[in-house]
């Protein structure tokens, strides 16, 4: 058993090791790892919840549904709350939120609990999105914000690897074993946030609207905006009916998993080496190509390729997702500096739009699969995905921090407003 003094002794010891900044990245990393297993980990453990608690097809849609669905509301009350009660604060309190909840997700007596107490991790789960990145970003050298971007995204692709072994471990060794265990490594991201510096102060946005409005007309941020709502279309609409067509072809679900978790793995390679190529090229290029090798996705499925293509593109997606994220939040923070305005209305606006867009987007793509062909539906993401494709064309080049801009120690301060 370690004494409390040996705990103190290795605090000293990493704060003095460890950049302050990447301290940040380390305890905001450990949260997303948290958050993308957690939401993975429920997955293969369906069946058993409805044979557990009699549950329905719809009641069993709950209980996935409950994660994101609040994430956008609590992504913009994220704005209001950062300047008031600190990013750091947020971020403790939602590891803390995130390990209890999970326990109790573990030992849910009845579905109603499960339900709930998936919502809250939920909760924790935008506020690391929103308030977390915007601590990132907002304390990040900007020549270096790619880079801790970048590392965030890959210790998320690496949650998404280990989401579907915990859900095998629960099966085996038992819910309590495995979910406890993400619960400890929740606890080590409440340690690793305590430790990090509270950063830079965030100005009080008094008019949250006003805020939106002025951040959503940089360059920068429909730059951003645009590439999320590429990544939305594409992948909300390739995550559900890529394996359901090759569940159709009797491909063994052990297989699309494999799939799944080597993309995921690559994603956790390519998220640093994403972001050094967003602080050596910029943002708004390095996004860029990354949408125009996710944008014929939907085409190559629209014509029912063989399953081995179709496995490939689960593979490819983990290194595509990793360097869209380590594009978008770089350039959301030039948007918010170039604006005036906090990197967590910036996050905040991100985080609404990308959860809002996976919750609704795999419903629209189901439906039109359903009611026409998955020829349809592709072909609808692909003409969708295309317009804010072009939009990014036309913004994202020539995006850079507008003349006059920088960095306070209460915010971003622009002597000179810019468009960019």
């Amino acid at each position: 058993m370690v004494a409390r003094g040996d705990w103190r002794t290795l605090s000293v010891e990493y704060r003095g090791a460890v950049d302050p900044s990447r301290r940040i990245t380390l305890a905001v990393g450990l949260s997303m790892f948290v958050d993308a297993a957690l939401y993975l980990a429920v997955i293969p453990l369906l069946p058993h919840y409805v044979d557990r608690f009699g549950l329905s097809s719809l009641q069993a849609g709950a209980v996935v549904a409950a994660y994101p669905v609040s994430v956008p509301i609590v992504s913009i009350g994220c704005i209001a709350l950062v300047p008031k009660i600190g990013a750091k604060r947020i971020t403790v309190v939602s590891a803390l939120l995130m390990a209890v909840s999970t326990l109790i997700f573990a030992w849910a007596p009845s579905a109603l609990v499960l339900v709930l107490a998936r919502f809250v991790q939920g909760v924790a789960s935008g506020s690391i999105w929103t308030a977390s990145m915007a601590w990132v970003t907002h304390n990040a050298p900007p020549d270096r914000r790619g880079r801790e971007s970048g590392i965030v995204m890959g210790m998320l692709s690496a949650g998404s690897v280990a989401g579907p072994a915990v859900g095998a471990l629960a099966s085996w060794a038992g819910q309590g074993v495995a979910f406890g265990s993400v619960a400890v490594v929740s606890l080590a991201g409440l340690a690793l946030a305590a430790a990090a510096p509270a950063g830079r102060n965030v100005a009080h946005q008094s008019h949250i609207g006003d805020a939106l409005r002025r951040v959503s007309r940089q360059r920068a941020t429909r730059a951003a905006l645009s590439l999320t709502l590429v990544d939305v279309l594409v992948f909300g609409t390739v995550d559900l009916l890529v394996p359901l067509q090759l569940g159709d072809r009797g491909t063994a679900v052990a297989a699309i998993a494999a799939a799944l978790a080597v993309g995921a793995a690559l994603g956790a390679v390519f998220g640093p080496v994403g972001g050094r190529m967003v602080d050596r090229y910029g943002p708004g290029p390095v996004g860029l190509a990354a949408s125009a090798l996710i944008i014929p996705i939907p085409l190559l499925l629209a014509f029912s390729p063989p399953t081995p293509l179709q496995l490939a593109v689960l593979v490819i997606g983990g290194p595509l997702f990793a360097t869209v994220g380590a594009s978008i939040y770089p350039l959301s923070s030039i948007g918010a500096d170039n604006a005036g305005v906090s990197h967590v209305t910036a996050t905040g606006l991100m985080g609404a739009v990308w959860a809002g867009g996976f919750t609704v987007v795999p419903v629209i793509a189901g439906a039109l699969a359903e009611a026409t062909s998955e020829a349809v539906a592709y072909g609808t993401s692909l003409t969708l995905a295309a317009l804010p494709l072009l939009v990014l064309v036309s913004t994202g080049r020539g995006v850079r921090a507008a003349p006059g801009v920088e960095l306070s120690a209460s915010g971003p301060a622009a002597r000179r407003p810019g468009a960019q």
